[in-house]
This record gives C-alpha cells, structure tokens and sequence, in this order.
C-alpha cells in the first residue's frame, strides 16, 4: 500500500481491512455515515459543524476479524474560506499514515493508535474525551458500566451515594444513555425533584455531559426556569447553558438566549464563546446581530484590537447554514454602528 495508490482517509482504512465509524466532534458530537465523511475529506461537501476554521473527526477502527479492541484516530484537517476542507492538507495527512502504517493496520492495529507526530492529530480534553468515548459506546450498543449505574442510583438517591466515587466518564455514561433509557421519565422526575440535593460539582459535570445528549421538553423547561429564567444575569451557570444545546431550532430557548444576549454580562468571553459553538442553529437574523454586536462591544472594551471579533466572524461564517446571514448582515444597511464600525476595522485589517 503506498501514498500513490491511496486517495483518502476512507480509502485507506477500506483498504487496511477494517471496520470504522466517523464522529464530527465539531460544533456538536454527531456519527457520520462513511459516504458523507468520504465527501468532506476530498472537498466535495461543506464540513457541517467546523470551528477554529478546522473540521474535527473521531474516527474509531477496528479489525475486521475481532471487534473486541477498537482505536481512535482524533483528527482536524483545516478548511478554506467556503468552508471546504483543504485537500492537500489531507493528502499530507494520509502520507504520513501511510509512511508510518503501510498494510500493518490490518496485521497489527494496535500500531495504528499511534501516529507519528503530526499538524493534524490532537487530542480532545477531559470533557469532550468523555462525551466522545460515552457516544462510541452508546453507539455501539454496548451495556451500561457498572459505575454509570452508580451515577443512576446517584440521580434517584443523592443521599445514598457518594457523588466523589463517580468519575467524569460514568457520568458521560450515564447522560448519553438517558434519552433511550427504559425508566428514562422516573429518572427525569428524580432530576428534577432531588437537583437542590445535588454536588454542586455533580451536577455542574451533568449538565455539561448532556450539551450533545437532546433533552426532553420538561427537562429542557425546567433547567430554563432554574437557571435562567427572571434571572439578573449577575452571574450565569455555563454548564447549564451548555447542557441547553439543541441541533434544531427552540423557540423557548431562543427567546432566552435573547434575553442573555441584551445583558452585560454577555460581553464576556465565555458566555459567548459557548453562545457560538453550542447555539448556532438558534441564531436567526435578529440573535445573529445581537451576539456579533455583543462581541464587538467585548473587543473595543477589552481593547482587543479587533482580534476577538474577528475570531467570532470567522467562526460563525464557516457554518453552512449560517454563512448566508452573517455575508447578508455584512452588507446590511440596517446593521448597528457599532457592528458596521467592527466590521470595517476587520476587513481594513485583512486588506478586502
């Protein structure tokens, strides 16, 4: 197997003899079927959930003669102005994998967990370590661990349990398979009802596991009123504003992010970062000019120089489903002074 006979990433695990799965760890932490990722490694369709001007992959492997052992390729290959990954920076990538692996995937896959290093590999931190590996085992159908069943014994039974025994991945676990969990209504009531009895070290670490897990309308609704609703925004809780993640639309959601939105306290920036990155797809015309407003207003009274924004104008343009809006507010006649003003330090900077 050489570099001249191997034309991308799918092609070459095809070709090794192994079974895979591909996980966009973008935006979101989503399974991709293998034709999509095919289209997106060789630049023939958008990435869908880019960040950092990168599109970011899981990819698990394993032989196909024994499915007991799997490993984990943690992969960003950049992307250009459309939104495109760059080809040639993935032809660098497979060349590597090549050089380093040749046919020995197949013979000896173990090998294949580690790359030389390498601009393309990384690695995810605790959180998004755990969210992915609880996704990979959810998806492979496989049971639940006996510490995650900790972790639901914790949640119905606060006082019976020693929330310190449970580790970041038991609670991943656990988060990811609540929505398909035969008791998965008793075990939102006892959330609900016992959330006051709660570590407040647990509960923080759960509602983080839950950004990528879709939540019912009742826990939706009651983290909503718990967290934000009448609230001053003296301080905000991010994991609950991460736990509020949504792949669709919400009008609940929107309205409150709205309301986050025409407080000071958005002007920080981990407020909007997490806006950014967890709640595009809540950003219609109205949402879209209030958080790049919001961030040209956090740079000029950081004095960032135009940095900052230009980061997040950067970031949001690159969503497929959101470039069209943020090119259409770029040209409005409408927009805010303060947004026309950052918008033309940015493209006064960048010589367009």
């Amino acid at each position: 197997m050489s570099a001249d006979t191997i034309n991308s990433i799918s092609e070459f695990l095809l070709h090794a003899g192994t079974e895979y799965k591909v996980f966009d760890i973008g935006r979101r932490l989503t399974i991709i079927d293998n034709q999509s990722f095919l289209d997106i490694e060789s630049g023939n369709a958008y990435a869908p959930l880019p960040r950092q001007q990168h599109a970011w992959f899981g990819i698990v492997f394993w032989n196909k003669q024994s499915s007991t052992e799997h490993y984990i390729w943690f992969v960003k290959l950049p992307i250009d102005e459309q939104g495109l990954v760059v080809t040639a920076a993935r032809n660098h990538f497979l060349d590597i994998i090549v050089d380093a692996l040749g046919q020995s995937i197949i013979e000896d896959t173990e090998k294949a967990q580690t790359l030389p290093d390498n601009p393309y590999s990384f690695v995810p931190n605790q959180a998004l370590l755990a969210q992915f590996n609880a996704l990979v085992k959810h998806t492979l159908s496989q049971p639940l661990s006996d510490e995650a069943k900790q972790v639901e014994a914790y949640i119905q039974a606060p006082q019976l349990v020693d929330w310190q025994l449970l580790s970041m991945q038991s609670v991943a676990d656990f988060a990811f398979s609540l929505p398909t969990h035969s008791h998965q209504y008793r075990l939102e009531e006892a959330f609900v009802n016992n959330v006051s009895l709660y570590s407040d070290v647990f509960l923080n670490t759960f509602m983080e596991m839950l950004e990528y897990v879709p939540l019912s309308k009742p826990v939706e609704t009651f983290v909503l009123q718990r967290f934000f609703q009448k609230a001053q925004y003296d301080d905000i809780n991010l994991a609950a504003l991460r736990s509020l993640s949504s792949n669709e639309f919400d009008q609940q959601l929107h309205r409150e992010l709205k309301s986050i939105l025409n407080k000071d306290i958005s002007t920080r920036l981990d407020v909007l970062s997490v806006v950014a990155a967890r709640h595009y797809e809540q950003m219609d015309n109205e949402l879209l000019t209030l958080f790049l407003t919001q961030a040209a207003k956090a740079d000029e009274s950081e004095g960032h120089a135009g940095a900052l924004f230009s980061g997040f104008f950067s970031d949001l343009v690159q969503v497929p489903k959101l470039r069209r809006q943020v090119l259409t507010l770029l040209r409005s006649p409408d927009r805010p002074a303060l947004l026309a003003k950052a918008f033309n330090q940015l493209f006064a900077q960048t010589g367009k």
